[in-house]
């Protein structure tokens, strides 16, 4: 598992916002025809819960294990002891020395077993054991917790949201969802997220630009491209073989993007003259990319043709 990053652009978000409040986030493992489709959000955080098929007690369960990855975590094993046939309550006093779960009766005298963790960090995954047909268990069952909707915020047309038990071959929808009617809008298309940074978070930092038109006026849909100049060649043990990378400013003209600690970059504003050679900042946590005091020459360095002056005659 890996977390997989979701970008959602909210295009007219003071229009959206008079009529949702929330998003919420859909998930395909498969892939088309996405028929595996399950939320990974919901109105509040929720854990991982598995549920047997078979109520207790157990006859036969005695000297039988149960073999169970938690959270993403080394798979754990409860070979249980009580004597047959082992009651619910039994049961569920054994499967505590499987650490950060809890185990319960369901209500109908089913076993049901609950992580510790909320959200999609929350994983419970059967692996195996010879008790699973007794209890009601089959391998490879699996649930993940789910998330709370991401909140609209105001002037915000952009998001990033992290599966955290994700994988870059799964899918993604959105829809928006209004927390106070319970109304919902249509789907979103389906799309795959990104990986998250390979480089560790100590040696990143993000670079935003903030551009608006000569009227004043947000200067959306820009694109702005960083170009790498290879200085320094290597970070945290990964070579930078990346050319560029272009970002575009949204409906209130700011873009952002993830850049590593000291790094030397071309900022090209496309549709303008202006190319920018700063480096990077080695601290903090954000920057300005137009900032004038991390250029390496002439603070703007506005690109000017270098034109021959015309013979003069008389």
């Amino acid at each position: 598992m890996a977390v997989i990053k979701v970008k959602i652009f909210v295009p007219e978000i003071a229009n959206v916002l008079t009529l949702f409040d929330q998003i919420q986030v859909q998930r395909s493992e498969a892939g088309t025809p996405y028929s595996d489709a399950k939320d990974i959000t919901a109105p509040a955080a929720t854990v991982a819960v598995l549920v047997s098929t078979n109520e207790g007690p157990f006859a036969g369960l005695q000297g039988t294990d149960i073999k169970l990855k938690v959270d993403q975590g080394a798979e754990q094993t409860l070979t249980f002891v009580s004597a047959n046939p082992i009651s619910l309550a039994n049961a569920i006093g054994e499967l505590a020395a499987i650490t950060d779960i809890t185990a319960s009766d369901d209500g109908s005298g089913k076993l049901k077993i609950e992580s510790n963790e909320l959200g999609t960090d929350s994983v419970l995954e059967i692996t195996g054991g010879t008790a699973l047909a007794i209890l009601g268990f089959t391998v490879g069952q699996k649930d993940n917790g789910e998330d709370s909707n991401i909140p609209l915020v105001t002037a915000v047309s952009e998001y990033v949201y992290d599966d955290q038990s994700g994988a870059a071959s799964f899918w993604y929808r959105t829809r928006f969802f209004n927390s106070t009617s319970q109304n919902v809008s249509s789907y979103s298309d389906w799309i795959q997220g990104s990986t998250g940074a390979a480089i560790d978070a100590s040696f990143l930092i993000v670079g935003k630009v903030k551009l608006a038109d000569v009227d004043g006026t947000a200067l959306v849909g820009r694109d702005v491209t960083i170009v790498n100049v290879y200085s320094p060649l290597s970070q945290d043990g990964y070579f930078l073989a990346g050319r560029s990378k272009t970002i575009t400013t949204d409906g209130v003209g700011q873009a952002e993007t993830t850049l590593i600690h000291g790094q030397i970059v071309d900022v090209i504003i496309e549709g303008t003259s202006m190319i920018r050679r700063i480096q990077v900042p080695s601290t903090g946590t954000e920057f300005d990319l137009m900032d004038p005091t991390l250029q390496q020459d002439d603070p703007f360095n506005i690109q000017v043709p270098d034109l021959p002056a015309a013979v003069r005659r008389t």
